[in-house]
């Protein structure tokens, strides 16, 4: 796969559909708010973290093609720091679940892996 573009849109797509999802479900349902709020915080987060390292992957490539000799990283220590401002939001404030917001934050991830084989034997065929 060398366009990762694809890739970025189809989970990008999939991460806010199931976060519009969990915003009807902290409407409707109100035993589960605390959770679905979470949730949905988590993702967000996990969406904009799955988004700027795919920026940076594509710095990091093109300096690689350019041969540039600059050091380049993968803005983990950015990400790490976004993920824990967002879990400390959660801490802060009760209306958000800490169990969920943590989980929110690695769904956009794991779905990039079933949407990565997908457009692999996508592309195969």
């Amino acid at each position: 796969m060398d366009n990762m573009t694809p890739l970025i849109n189809i989970v990008t797509r999939i991460t806010l559909i199931i976060m519009a999802g969990l915003v009807m479900g902290w409407s409707l349902h109100h035993e589960t708010r605390a959770v679905t709020l979470g949730m949905t915080l988590g993702m967000l987060a996990g969406l904009v973290n799955f988004r700027y390292l795919a920026i940076k992957v594509r710095r990091v490539t093109q300096a690689v093609v350019d041969k540039q000799r600059r050091s380049f990283s993968l803005g983990f220590a950015t990400r790490i720091s976004f993920g824990i401002l967002v879990t400390m939001f959660s801490v802060k404030y009760e209306h958000f679940s800490l169990e969920a917001t943590i989980t929110g934050l690695f769904i956009p991830q794991l779905l990039a892996i079933p949407v990565g084989i997908y457009l692999g034997i996508k592309n195969k065929l």
